[in-house]
């Protein structure tokens, strides 16, 4: 060959060489932006779902606590209402009932609720006159304090929220829930509950917090009340108003609810944040999820695949340099090189929590780090196991049969359950991809631990299934959803209620159309409305709940049932116990006084006469001591119920002593009052058979005084009149009648 032809032949093939070393520079480079650009994206979808996870389980503990928080703070509110109803009865009449009586009202409160730590009344001064738990010396004075300014400026009886600060009798901190009390339009104290903020705390430890988690509660103001988060350095401080500016931005932009990120003050931890408002209570609740320890498995994922594709690319560059160095073997370097670049893509476009390979027998030959760790396993205790080693509901004949009908190009997506080394099964969602390499078929796996996510779901619909509060749906007015604790309510079957219009569960019409109407405008004002409504079992019975609702669409609305009857009968007891005589449950001398004042009340109105009967038994001593106690309880009873059945539904008889009685005849004209008192007297004089077949008979005396024009005796000064008539009439002889 001529020197020449040799030359350009060199040339040539040092050209073809520049020319191939060109496109190998070229393709390097195309491979390392694609292979970033497949990672970046990978990393970037996966933190995403991390970020999603992260936020749907903060927002599923806040609106946990917003149930919790809020039925407590209602349930003390319904308490400390009805409470300071009884109170102001108590308080109406001329005569005040003694402290011992105000003492027992309020401990028999205090036992209703857990968590409070004083039930206290104070007097239109500010000093803390009756309560539990107070201590001796001179009353404590609570004047100067916010909430008791307010509850004496406020001309509404609603419950007012006081604090945080540092209580004056526990020196804890705490909060209080005040509510003011009035007599004849005038302010004439408070009721206060106390509660400690280390309850709110006990309260959180019971949530399902990982370390470094965090709830809290603060005041609409941002003043924190109570925080917890376990493993923290610091748990805050009562009182403390700093917060980071997301949290600051997030509750200006949307106060009812939301969530963001942030770097908490308090002790410096990153958390993904979401929180509720209480309304129309002044609190909002705050659950932040850490998100250093919650993205440590993003991390350890971006390590894997940055490896992954630096592997990649160093095994592309190498086959290339191979290419360059050796062309006799180019064809098997780039067919290694191609099939190893098809296998790492193959596992760059599955990415997830957990990449692995198998093979057509169901081996595994290769995975990533993060798939052994969530396995709580070992890179060299997992190669070459087979898939049945840690599948839970599959053995190698049902694999094998599964490896049978797949084929290249196949991809899948099944929920599965992994057994970890540890003994601990674990759900698990998979992404499976069939693909041949060199004549043999690969399954290439993605898995991802779904079961913190399914747990949450778990809970949440546990918590919508409560046997405790009654939950449905209703779009309009008709009953579209329900859970157990609505059909146990109302006293119906399962699926009974869907379908069903909401008149059917009312009480009745007026009822029914009164929140129609006050319901859907307080919904469309404030978003929420709540009241205390009687609503009809399926048995016709009646039930007591506490009723409310928030919109989900402009059609529907989700509704809250709590069952109240029993604290409706309750508060009748109560109201009963402390106005009748437990004996012959006549009205005492407390109901008695409030009776005659309505009574003289309505006789003025009309220009009639009030007559006050003060009747002591003749006799009744005798029987008391010949026949015993029990016989004399049964006398007073039956003369109790004769009495009775002679007055008519507007007089009053009342028990005053033990065997004296006082009767309240109005309206009455001139002498209209005789007929009556006479009945009542025959029918006391009548024989009477006791359960011993004992036959006794009692008299009577009795003093009347009377209402006249123009004169303006009290209560207490009428039935002194009657009772000193009586007197007069028994020194004159027994079963007279004095009349003045």
């Amino acid at each position: 060959m001529p020197l020449s032809d040799q030359q350009h032949l060199m040339d040539a093939h040092a050209h073809r060489r520049r020319r191939a070393a060109a496109w190998l520079i070229g393709i390097n480079v195309a491979i390392a932006l694609v292979l970033s650009a497949l990672a970046w994206l990978v990393l970037d979808k996966s933190h995403r779902a991390f970020e999603l996870q992260a936020t749907n389980r903060a927002e599923s503990l806040a609106a946990l606590a917003q149930l919790n928080v809020r039925a407590e703070i209602e349930r003390v509110d319904g308490v400390i209402r009805a409470t300071a109803s009884e109170i102001e009865r108590l308080t109406a009449s001329a005569t005040p009932p003694p402290d011992a009586t105000l003492n027992e009202v309020l401990r028999a409160r205090f036992a209703l609720l857990d968590g409070i730590e004083g039930f206290r009344l104070t007097d239109a001064a500010g000093r803390v006159r009756w309560g539990t738990d107070l201590p001796a010396g001179p009353p404590i004075d609570i004047s100067d304090r916010d909430y008791f300014r307010e509850a004496r400026q406020s001309a509404e009886p609603t419950t007012i929220i006081g604090g945080p600060h540092t209580s004056r009798v526990s020196r804890h901190w705490g909060i209080a829930f005040v509510h003011p009390l009035r007599q004849q339009g005038r302010f004439a104290g408070v009721l206060y509950i106390t509660m400690n903020a280390a309850h709110f705390q006990r309260n959180f430890e019971a949530y399902d917090l990982e370390p470094l988690d965090s709830v809290s509660l603060r005041r609409s103001d941002r003043r924190l009340v109570a925080r917890y988060s376990p493993g923290s350095a610091t748990q805050g401080e009562p009182g403390d108003a700093a917060v980071s500016p997301e949290l600051a931005t997030a509750m200006a932009t949307q106060p009812q609810g939301g969530h963001f990120v942030a770097r908490v003050r308090l002790d410096g931890e990153e958390r993904t944040a979401a929180y509720r408002s209480l309304q129309p209570w002044p609190f909002t609740v705050f659950v932040g999820i850490s998100n250093d320890r919650f993205f440590d498995p993003w991390r350890q994922q971006v390590r894997v695949v940055v490896a992954l594709v630096v592997c990649v690319w160093l095994l592309a560059a190498g086959a290339a340099w191979l290419v360059h160095r050796a062309n006799r073997r180019e064809a098997e370097v780039m067919a290694a090189l191609l099939a190893q670049g098809k296998r790492f893509q193959a596992l760059l476009r599955t990415a997830g929590d957990g990449i692995h390979i198998t093979d057509g027998n169901g081996h595994l030959v290769e995975m990533s780090d993060s798939f052994a760790e969530m396995l709580k396993s070992t890179r060299d205790r997992l190669l070459g196991r087979h898939i049945a080693s840690w599948d839970v509901n599959q053995d190698e004949t049902a694999i094998r049969a599964w490896l049978a009908k797949i084929k290249a190009g196949d991809r899948q997506r099944v929920d599965v359950q992994h057994r970890r080394d540890d003994g601990q099964i674990i759900d698990v969602e998979m992404q499976l991809s069939i693909a041949e390499i060199a004549g043999s078929l690969f399954v290439f796996s993605s898995s991802r631990d779904v079961t913190e996510q399914r747990r949450v779901l778990r809970d949440q619909a546990a918590m919508l299934e409560s046997d405790l509060v009654g939950m449905a749906k209703v779009r309009d007015r008709v009953i579209t959803w329900r859970n157990r604790a609505a059909e146990r309510l109302l006293g119906y079957g399962p699926g009974e209620l869907e379908g069903r219009p909401v008149r059917e569960v009312y009480w009745d019409d007026a009822e029914y159309q009164r929140v129609g109407s006050e319901g859907y405008e307080a919904l469309r004002k404030e978003g929420y409305y709540r009241a205390q409504l009687r609503m009809r079992r399926k048995s016709g019975e009646m039930v007591w709940v506490d009723f409310g609702a928030v919109p989900l669409s402009p059609t529907e609305l989700f509704v809250v049932l709590v069952d109240i009857t029993a604290m409706k009968s309750a508060n009748d007891s109560l109201a009963h116990a402390a106005f009748h005589d437990p004996l012959t449950q006549l009205p005492n001398r407390l109901l008695l006084l409030d009776r005659i004042g309505q009574a003289q009340a309505a006789a003025r109105r009309d220009g009639r006469e009030v007559a006050v009967c003060y009747l002591d038994l003749d006799g009744f001593k005798p029987v008391n001591d010949e026949h015993g106690h029990e016989a004399g309880d049964q006398l007073l009873k039956v003369i109790a119920q004769r009495m009775r059945d002679a007055i008519r539904p507007s007089d009053t008889a009342a028990r005053v002593g033990g065997d004296e009685f006082v009767l309240v005849l109005a309206p009455v004209d001139a002498d209209g009052w005789q007929p009556i008192l006479d009945r009542v007297v025959q029918s006391i004089r009548e024989t009477i058979r006791l359960d011993s077949g004992v036959q006794v008979r009692v008299g009577v005396t009795v003093g009347v005084a009377m209402t006249r024009e123009g004169e303006a005796a009290t209560p207490d000064e009428l039935i002194g009149q009657a009772d000193h008539l009586m007197l007069r009439a028994k020194r004159s002889g027994k079963r007279r009648r004095q009349v003045g």
